[in-house]
């Protein structure tokens, strides 16, 4: 990204403003598809922001949703066995496929939208039916939305190219899914057009104040910010945590953004730890939600300027994107996919008896789970979690592959050097053809696992095999 590039990436700014507009065409795209079929289930698939904003307002409008008859799920994995669970599971007749992607690149995004796409042709019975359960959201003529439009999809929704990814919640990322499940998002974006009229007055700006008194807690040696959420504000923590940790972990720098349950977050904090800050995120409405993501996308844009670091780009997550694709090539020249069983090979990693020597006064562990998205599995890595907590009395947070690499796989490769990383990895079972590449999903998933370990290790992170 050039420098000129980087100083135009603010049309965030008047996100709130301009949503109005981007509701009216989503309305319009609605009725046109209920003409042809009434939604009644909707899979967005996305990686980092171009998801995450849209699980806020999945997780905030669940009720409705479920009220109204419509399943709406994010796909932000790559792991055969979950993307095949939901291919079973999915209504075609009545589903809508949400492919987004701000670049149009993303080598995930769009192999599981040509996934989707290969089902619904087999379900539906032709490429003409299952293009009309299709929609994209990507900027203009990139490679997602001339794909949709040599596929015919029934929709190409154009995202503004000054808008970056984890800044976009309140474009068509994070609007469309709400809107053409049916949710009425008025007080959502009337709250954040508040928030973004007080935030354009330097004086009584409320981001301001939040990012001085962040910035002065770092400044004391308090650079861990600890995000306790309830159930309901989980997505709403995630979110926050790749805003945080993408635009402010790099050059060595960073505020370590590390969501976890208000259990665990206020028993962390009622010991004497003196590198943490916490904040809670619980028990959100209509009004916080709206309020809160515009203020905090001016509180990080504030502290990237107190740390002299653009707020914008992402090295690190660009690293790895080479470095799995170097992998992928292995990988399919390999039959016997040697190069996993390499790169998991014991005399790379510590283990678990490692971790004591490993964790200091100041670290943060970081669970990096590979693995099946199961409620099984997350229940397990939670639970883990706490026992860690609890044993070294330091933060433990979760991240799951290859989600977090669009996410906290920034601040872990550029930020601070205070992370321990404990590794779980669960082989697939199972694995599904991706239409028009030369290589299978499993694949692409272990690429990306051996991509991620491959910069991790050659940074000298601590990186141990559980």
């Amino acid at each position: 990204m050039s420098n000129e590039q980087k100083t135009c990436m603010t049309g965030w700014k008047q996100s709130a403003t301009n949503a109005p507009s981007v509701i009216n065409a989503l309305l319009a795209l609605r009725e046109e598809i209920l003409r042809e079929y009434q939604i009644r289930d909707i899979v967005v698939v996305g990686m980092g922001g171009s998801a995450l904003g849209a699980r806020v307002f999945a997780d905030f409008f669940i009720d409705d949703l479920d009220a109204q008859g419509v399943t709406l799920r994010i796909v932000d994995t790559t792991e055969p066995s979950s993307i095949q669970a939901i291919l079973n599971d999915f209504n075609a007749e009545q589903g809508l496929v949400i492919v987004s992607s701000k670049s149009g690149g993303t080598v995930e995004s769009l192999c599981l939208g040509q996934i989707f796409f290969k089902h619904m042709t087999t379900v539906l019975g032709s490429p003409q039916k299952a293009a009309q359960h299709f929609i994209s959201i990507s900027d203009t003529d990139t490679p997602l939305s001339r794909l949709a439009k040599s596929q015919s999809w029934c929709g190409a929704i154009n995202t503004p190219q000054n808008v970056g990814g984890r800044f976009s919640v309140l474009t068509a990322f994070g609007l469309a899914p709400m809107i053409l499940a049916g949710m009425d998002s008025s007080n959502i974006v009337n709250a954040a057009q508040e928030m973004q009229n007080q935030c354009s007055h330097e004086s009584t700006c409320p981001a301001r104040r939040l990012a001085a008194s962040l910035y002065q807690g770092m400044i004391e040696g308090r650079d861990k910010l600890i995000i306790g959420h309830d159930a309901e504000s989980e997505s709403f923590a995630r979110w926050l945590e790749q805003l945080i940790a993408e635009s402010l972990g790099k050059d060595g720098k960073g505020l370590i953004p590390l969501p976890m349950p208000l259990e665990r977050a206020n028993k962390l904090c009622s010991s004497a730890n003196d590198d943490l800050q916490s904040m809670s995120v619980a028990q959100l409405t209509a009004q916080t939600v709206g309020e809160d993501l515009l203020r905090w996308m001016f509180a990080v844009e504030k502290l990237a300027e107190y740390l002299k670091l653009d707020p914008f780009d992402q090295p690190n997550v660009e690293a790895v994107k080479v470095a799995t694709r170097t992998a992928l090539a292995q990988i399919t020249a390999d039959p016997k996919h040697e190069q996993v069983a390499a790169v998991l090979d014991d005399t790379r990693f510590g283990g678990a008896d490692d971790l004591p020597g490993l964790v200091g006064a100041k670290s943060f562990i970081a669970l990096i789970s590979w693995a099946p998205v199961t409620i099984e599995n997350l229940s397990s890595l939670e639970a883990l979690a706490g026992s860690l907590q609890d044993h070294f009395g330091r933060p433990v947070v979760i991240a799951e592959g290859p989600h977090y690499l669009h996410a906290s796989g920034q601040l872990y490769k550029g930020g601070p050097d205070s992370g321990v990383y404990a590794l779980l990895t669960q082989e697939s079972k199972s694995d599904i053809e991706i239409p028009g590449a030369d290589y299978t999903l499993k694949q692409l998933y272990q690429a990306s696992l051996i991509g991620d370990l491959e910069v991790m290790l050659s940074l000298k992170r601590p990186v141990v095999k559980l």
